[in-house]
This record gives C-alpha cells, structure tokens and sequence, in this order.
C-alpha cells in the first residue's frame, strides 16, 4: 500500500501544465503509481486557496546526484544551491525550480540545521514549520495531507505549528516572525493560541539571529495588504521589543497602508518610513538593517512633504519637479491618509505625477556669466532665485522673462 492517499483533487493550474514544469516532473518521476517527486509547501498552499503561485518548490526521495543526472539528461540546466541540505535549482526555459530531497532533522540549534536524508513523506513533513505547507501534489492535482491536519487548518486560516509550537521555533527562532507574517498573509480572526503563546515565550531568541534575516522577515511582514493588526499583536506580545510605536503612529500607518493599496501605489520604502514616525533619523532598531535606497527615499518623500499640500495643480507640479515622481505620488498617499488632501482630488494629482513632462530649467550658469556675473556664490545665489521664480510661475517664464527679471531687459 502506498505511504501516501489522496485527500483532495483540484483542477490542475496552470503552473502545473506549463511544458516546463511537465518536463521535469517527468524526468523526476518513473511510471509507478508511488511518486518519486512531488509538489510542496507555497505552490500547494496557494494552489488550494486560489492564490497566484510565484516560486515552484519540489520534494523528491532522489539523492541530489540523481536530480541531477535525470534532469541534465533531458536538457535542464541544474544548479547545486544547496547540497548541504539536499536542494538544486533547475532552470527551464527561464523558469527555475527548487528541489530538495526529503529530509528529517538530525540537529538544531536554533539558527542552523543538520539534516539526513530521507525517504519518508511524513517524516519530511514532521520537520517542516506550519501545518498549511506540509502538503504535497502531484502532476494530476491530487493533494496529499501526511499529518492529516494541513488541508483543515488552511481551510480554517489557522496557522500552527508542525507538532509541538516551543520545539519547532527552537529549531529556527525566525519562525516566529514567519508565524505573524503567515497570519497576516493567510490567517482568520485570532492568532492561534498555543503558537501565539510559544512565540512570546521564544522572542527574546530573536536576537541569536542575523540582522540580515530578521530585517528580510520583518520587511516581508510591513509588505502584506494589512500589515498594521498583526504588529499591533507583535508589539502587544513584546516581539521586537525595541521596536515600539505609539498608537497614533500604527493608526497613521494603518490609514497610510490603506490608501497605498487602494491606489495600487504599494511601497516598503515609504511605508517603513510612516511607520517611524515620518522621521528617517529614528531608524535605529537594533535589529534592522535599513538599505541605503530607503533613506534616499525617505530624505525624498520628506522634502515632498515640506512643499505646500499637495491640494492642487500647480503645488503637485512644484512637487514633481523637486522630488521626482515616486515620491511625490507616495507623499501623496500620505497626505490622503492625514486627510489634507481629498480622495476626490488624488486621481487627477496621479495623472499630473505620472504623466506631467517634467521641463528643464532654462537658465544656466553661462548665461548669467555673458549677463556679468561671475563664478561664485554670488552666482550660485542668482540661479537658484531665478529657479524659484519659474517654479512659482508654474513653470511659464521664459528665459527671457527670468533674465530680464535681473537686469530689467530681455538678453539673448
């Protein structure tokens, strides 16, 4: 009798059917009823939900080598990402597909795992982290639930651990973070209390790890549609404890969150920004590490914001011209979200931030120079107040008009 039965059957997606994804399912596959190779975790969990499906994991009872040989035999290219633990990626066509044989673990320490191969669905399925992607499927969309637990706990939206929640996260202390960013995503009503419970007892571990890895996990978290409820639960439950904001900055950021989404505009960036309270120099948690590109972009948005209310045509242009059109739309969505500016305004401002040419001044500093003045501050002074006359003129005067401002003639 086969160690695996199906539960369920789905209409087969479309990832499933595309040539590139049949030809290594194929390779990896011989023509008994037991499967060789089989797909798990994202691409299952978001097959059953009806969700797209980004990146194609398999779970195979081939040793790496073996992958391999099958795989380069039918012309896909293999990369050995992983062999440590049993993982190569292979690339079709520009599609890749990350492979790891089963595997049970042998040793952990909280960051770091041995393992040992396996040839066990279940006992691969013991050792990963939630329920939801412990499940399997085939070419043909027949699910596989070797815990027996997985299908009716996604169907729930509950998130919970792969058996017991402390021994689980003490084999990786990011899945605490993981566990909120999965309620976030995929979770309904209350976080689940025995893994709510773990997670808070475990938190202070959070430290052990990476900056690397729990920045990328609390990034992941501030990129859901929603981010605001799940870390008012963090916060409230002392996870992350030196990251701690006031209740007017999550309300703030929760509106801000809102309006992003409802004008497609999503963008980490700003939204880390909001969330610091509309000050970059208060990015100091010490376990973060905040990129370059994000500061640029906050000095950005701030210098939008210090512009007049983004409440009209020629305020939106100012804007555009000084801050560049990323920032200004999401300054923009900040002034929405601290209802300065009204909804009903914010698509003809989008229009103007997205489409407007933006022109080039047209002064330079050689055309001052042929006027009289003379390379210096002096000079410097002269071009930037002639820079603001234009932008007040909304942009209309000539150079003729700027110039002759200076010396009450129009130069050539």
């Amino acid at each position: 009798m086969s160690e695996l039965q199906s539960v369920k059957t789905i209409p087969v997606p479309y990832w499933m059917r595309e040539a590139e994804t049949q030809t290594i399912m194929q390779a990896l596959n011989d023509d008994g009823q037991n499967p060789l190779t089989l797909f798990v975790g994202g691409a299952v969990r978001n097959a059953l939900l009806a969700e797209p499906v980004e990146d194609i994991d398999l779970a195979t009872k081939l040793r790496p080598q073996e992958v391999t040989r099958r795989l380069q035999e039918v012309g896909v290219k293999v990369i050995p990402t992983g062999l440590d633990h049993g993982t190569v990626t292979a690339i079709q066509n520009g599609r890749s597909f990350e492979i790891t044989t089963l595997r049970k673990d042998v040793e952990t320490d909280g960051r770091h795992a041995v393992v040992a191969f396996a040839d066990s669905w279940l006992e691969d399925a013991r050792r990963r982290d939630f329920t939801m992607n412990a499940l399997f499927a085939d070419s043909e969309g027949h699910i596989y639930d070797p815990l027996g637990s997985g299908i009716a706990d996604l169907e729930a939206r509950k998130i919970k651990f792969v058996g017991d929640p402390k021994q689980r996260i003490a084999e990786d202390y990011l899945r605490i973070l993981r566990f909120f960013r999965f309620h976030a995503l995929y979770g309904s009503g209350k976080p689940e209390p025995a893994a709510l419970k773990a997670c808070k007892a475990a938190a202070i571990h959070i430290s052990s790890l990476s900056a690397e890895r729990i920045t990328q996990e609390f990034f992941k978290i501030l990129s859901v549609d929603k981010p605001v409820n799940v870390l008012l639960i963090m916060f409230n439950n002392n996870i992350l404890p030196d990251i701690l904001f006031s209740e007017d900055q999550l309300n703030i950021f929760g509106h801000f969150c809102d309006v992003q989404k409802r004008y497609g505009l999503i963008n980490l960036s700003s939204r880390l920004y909001v969330l610091f309270g509309l000050n970059q120099s208060s990015y100091k948690a010490k376990y973060l590490l905040i990129p370059k590109v994000f500061l640029r972009d906050a000095d950005a948005i701030n210098k939008v914001l210090c512009l007049p209310d983004l409440d009209n045509d020629q305020a939106v242009r100012h804007a555009v011209y000084v801050g560049g059109r990323m920032p200004s739309a999401q300054a923009l969505m900040i002034e929405l979200a601290q209802d300065r500016v009204m909804n009903g305004y914010a698509p003809h401002a989008l229009k103007i931030i997205q489409g407007w040419d933006i022109p080039d001044f047209p002064i330079n500093g050689q055309m001052l120079m042929n006027a009289g003045y003379t390379s210096g501050p002096e000079l410097g002074a002269a071009l930037s107040g002639l820079e603001q006359q234009w932008i007040a003129s909304d942009f209309q005067y000539s150079k003729n008009d700027l110039l002759a401002t200076l010396s009450g003639k129009a130069l050539s």
